[in-house]
């Protein structure tokens, strides 16, 4: 009776056995199976990303997703997106991760998941060095362009008194040209934007005040635990080797400061 129960038993954990489902291919594998990386990037954000005479993308984020895809040894696919679009690209699956000047905050963090921060990225009103601007007092009667999806919009909204009025523009190139055809009086953007402006309008520009400052990372869906593990060693090796330094130091024209971690 007991040799026929054991035999019952070791049949059934056979049926069970064949019945259960093959464990699901995690993204990791996926990406490096496919032997190309699907990334997200603003290509209207100089000097982050942009397209240079050559028609080739170029900047701090395309050469950093550059060295990301050859240390995982795989081809690099840009994905263009937009600020507002760097959220939803990576949700509905057409990128993999997004490198896109990406700001970590907790309620982007609802959404998505943040790696350790590979930049640093401050936040300034920007406009004519004539324009008498130094709090956000002085916004008042005032046109403050802003980017779309990016903190800087918060911010403004948060900070900027009754009475101004912010003009949103889907991208930071538009924003750029508004600022400086004057449409608007003044900007809520990155400090390193700038270095636009200076090329274009030599000394006509300068910032106002600061906004607040933030670190970016790579975003990517929360599940993806694997593709987490290796992105976060991929950004601690190439922060201590000094690569991801260099990048930010060539196209930033700042220092790469220490960076924190989760």
């Amino acid at each position: 009776m007991i040799r026929k129960t054991f035999g019952v038993i070791a049949a059934v954990a056979l049926l069970c056995a064949n019945a259960a489902p093959a464990a699901a291919e995690s993204s990791l594998d996926a990406i490096v199976k496919r032997g190309k990386i699907l990334v997200a990037i603003d290509m209207g954000s100089s000097p982050y990303a942009m397209t240079n005479a050559q028609g080739q993308p170029e900047g701090s984020d395309v050469e950093a997703a550059q060295l990301l895809a050859k240390d995982l040894g795989v081809e690099l696919e840009i994905v263009p997106t937009t600020g507002q679009g760097r959220i939803p690209v990576l949700l509905s699956g057409k990128a993999d991760v997004t490198m896109a000047t990406f700001s970590i905050t907790p309620e982007r963090a609802k959404t998505v998941a943040f790696s350790n921060p590979y930049g640093v990225i401050r936040s300034v009103v920007f406009g004519a060095k004539d324009a008498k601007i130094t709090k956000p007092e002085d916004l008042i009667g005032k046109k403050i362009g802003v980017t779309r999806g990016t903190t800087q919009e918060p911010q403004l909204v948060a900070t900027a008194p009754k009475g101004t009025e912010i003009v949103r523009f889907d991208d930071d190139a538009t924003a750029i040209a508004a600022l400086g055809a004057g449409q608007v009086d003044a900007l809520g953007t990155a400090d390193n934007r700038t270095l636009v402006l200076e090329k274009r309008f030599p000394g006509k520009f300068e910032v106002k005040y600061e906004l607040g400052l933030f670190y970016y990372s790579i975003g990517m869906r929360r599940q993806e635990t694997d593709l987490m593990q290796w992105v976060n060693t991929w950004v601690f090796v190439n922060n201590h080797n000094g690569k991801l330094s260099q990048i930010f130091e060539k196209w930033i024209g700042q220092k790469l400061p220490t960076l924190p971690a989760f």
